[in-house]
């Protein structure tokens, strides 16, 4: 580097990052911001012809004239080079125009494309909704991509009764815990199911059902889906199309649910809680309603009473514990080891045993042992 006129503190931090230039481009670079400094700093230097150039009068400082206008032709921009061919030349890439518009331009891009992401994100939290039974469509499909497993991208378009054509935008398997009329659950896995964005609801195809082996048993307002003898899910008619009742939505149903949910919240709080908010779907609760748990954590004990005065002698009382059968043998081979405390003087014993059997033997002994030291 030993053609610079004097040392740039700076530009190595920003050269280095940029992998794809040669050497005469860094050197370009650096003779180009040391001219620039050159003019900003220097008296003797004019960056701009005066007036009286233009109309075609001499100059006061000819030379100083001719050194402007002859370094200005020599500037170029390297980013204008690569990006604008033919408008590099005139400006350094510290004096571009371009390049700060067109970073501004990127960075208003990225966050537009942010902001979109997040309403779709938001979006697809707030919409999700149960599966519909539907007889018509020919295939599975649903708008909520988060719900799909084994995702592929696919391409294509459905079309519905009304002739209007959707996109097709990727599909995988969705996994539904069906609840049945009993109570009990049913987990059923639906395979080949279509990702449709602009899908007002996700659908069951009835034809699809069919090819597979499946049967249908209508009564009344549930209709049955059966493979062989065992009922795989039930739809329920809800007014306008049959809905299949999931366990993502039965804590509308329970309000035994709702309670655990919110962490055992009182009953009177979440009673107030259906006045505040009309649009809530917890349902009223049951005047003999009574959580289990609650009861259990509410529950008191009275401390227990120690006395503090031993009215017992030595060896009047002695506890006693058995532990084993041990994973790994202990001292001597031993699988079990009995404890004997004195309540008095809380002198211990430690005895070791091989078998579970010995214990009646060292009890004996050990008693007929204090008996005949102590008496």
């Amino acid at each position: 580097m030993g053609f610079l006129v004097k040392p740039h503190e700076n530009v190595i931090d920003n050269l280095t990052t940029k992998d794809s230039l040669s050497y005469a481009d860094v050197k370009q670079r650096l003779m180009d911001i040391d001219t620039s400094e050159i003019e900003d700093n220097s008296a003797l230097f004019v960056s701009k012809p005066s007036r009286n150039m233009k109309k075609g009068k001499k100059p006061s400082k000819s030379g100083n004239s001719n050194h402007s206008s002859s370094s200005s032709s020599q500037k170029t921009c390297t980013w204008c080079k690569k990006h604008n061919p033919g408008k590099s030349e005139g400006h350094t890439w510290n004096e571009c125009f371009r390049l700060p518009k067109m970073n501004k331009e990127k960075k208003d891009k990225e966050e537009t494309e942010k902001a979109e992401e997040a309403h779709v994100t938001t979006e697809q939290k707030v919409r999700n909704r149960s599966f519909y039974f539907d007889t018509a469509f020919t295939s599975h499909m649903t708008p909520y991509a988060g719900r799909l497993l084994n995702y592929s991208i696919c391409g294509g378009f459905v079309k519905s009764s009304s002739q209007k054509s959707t996109e097709i935008v990727g599909k995988g398997d969705v996994v539904m815990d069906c609840v049945l009329r009993d109570g009990s659950v049913s987990s059923f896995c639906v395979r080949g199911v279509l990702h449709i964005p602009y899908l007002a609801h996700p659908l069951i195809s009835w034809r699809k059902l069919r090819e597979k082996g499946y049967t249908e048993f209508g009564e009344g307002d549930y209709i049955s889906i059966n493979k062989g003898t065992k009922v795989v899910f039930e739809a329920v008619f809800d007014g306008n199309c049959f809905k299949i009742p999931e366990t993502l939505h039965s804590a509308h149903i329970t309000y035994d649910v709702w309670h655990q949910a919110l962490g055992h919240l009182a009953p009177s709080t979440m009673d107030k809680s259906l006045h505040l908010y009309s649009d809530a779907d917890i349902p009223i609760r049951l005047t003999n309603y009574i959580c289990s748990s609650c009861v259990k954590s509410k529950m008191t004990r009275s401390p227990r009473i120690m006395s503090s005065k031993k009215d017992r002698n030595k060896l009047d009382l002695v506890h006693s514990d058995l532990s084993g059968l041990f994973p790994v043998p202990l001292y001597g081979n031993s699988l079990y080891y009995i404890t004997l405390i004195d309540d008095a003087t809380r002198v211990a014993w430690v005895q070791f045993m091989k078998q579970k059997s010995e214990t009646t033997k060292i009890v004996k002994d050990f008693v007929a042992e204090m008996e005949l030291r102590h008496h």
